[in-house]
């Protein structure tokens, strides 16, 4: 049976026990079915992994053994996604696969023709709610550290303030393939992926002016959630093989 790996936020000590908060019992119980005795392991974005065993299930609280404790160093993998708003499931289903294949930092951005444009946005609950989909997703994928998801800003502060040492924005009437134009020895990279109706041609020269270079994924057109996914993989391969 494969061991059941969970995110908390209290505090963890090898030797001793601890009691899980009431919002995981039934998480645990009703949806994992865990059962006494079955291992566990435990992280909590430090890195390390905590691994014990359930040791006895009441009727509101896991109590959970911790035997040891095993660190893991953060992959140094410089890339940041920056990608236009989109209605859910997708923008969901772009935090849920950015986070299982190893992300850092993702950034949410409104552009023009973003559906979201001029509309008025709860950043913050957004954010909460990524970050529970990031949170089930390292827990589903073995990842012990969380991506880091900043604020919703929109894309000209965004353009205005990128400080990454290679700037790629995709361009479906770009020349280049995007496996060519990245340069995995840079110190850092950003890659801007706008809505399904395109960046506009104002904020395609804005993007230009700020030493963003074009680069395309092929002549398809893709949904937005398609071309994060295939954009960040290229440039994780491309990165990994060094």
């Amino acid at each position: 049976m494969r061991d059941i790996r969970l995110y908390i936020e209290e505090p963890i000590k090898v030797g001793s026990s601890l009691s899980l908060e009431k919002s995981k019992h039934h998480y645990l119980l009703k949806v994992l079915r865990i059962k006494e005795r079955q291992k566990i392991i435990l992280f909590d974005n430090s890195g390390y992994n905590y691994y014990g065993f359930v040791n006895k299930i009441s009727s509101k609280h896991f109590d959970i053994n911790i035997e040891k404790e095993i660190y893991e160093e953060q992959q140094n993998l410089p890339i940041e996604i920056a990608f236009s708003l989109c209605k859910n499931p997708c923008s969901d289903l772009i935090i849920q696969k950015l986070t299982e294949l190893g992300i850092q930092s993702i950034q949410p951005l409104i552009s023009k023709n973003s559906i979201f444009f001029g509309r008025k946005i709860d950043s913050e609950k957004k954010i909460a709610h990524w970050r529970n989909i990031s949170i089930s997703a390292c827990e589903q994928s073995e990842r012990s550290y969380l991506p880091e998801i900043k604020r919703i800003i929109s894309l000209d502060e965004y353009i205005q303030n990128c400080k990454t040492e290679q700037k790629i924005i995709l361009n479906t009437k770009a020349k280049i393939m995007l496996p060519k134009i990245f340069k995995a020895n840079q110190t850092s990279c950003s890659l801007l992926i706008g809505p399904e109706g395109d960046f506009t041609e104002q904020e395609y020269s804005l993007a230009e002016q700020s030493n963003f270079s074009s680069a395309s994924l092929g002549d398809n057109i893709l949904r937005v959630e398609t071309a994060v996914i295939s954009a960040f993989s290229f440039v994780k391969i491309i990165y990994n093989g060094l």
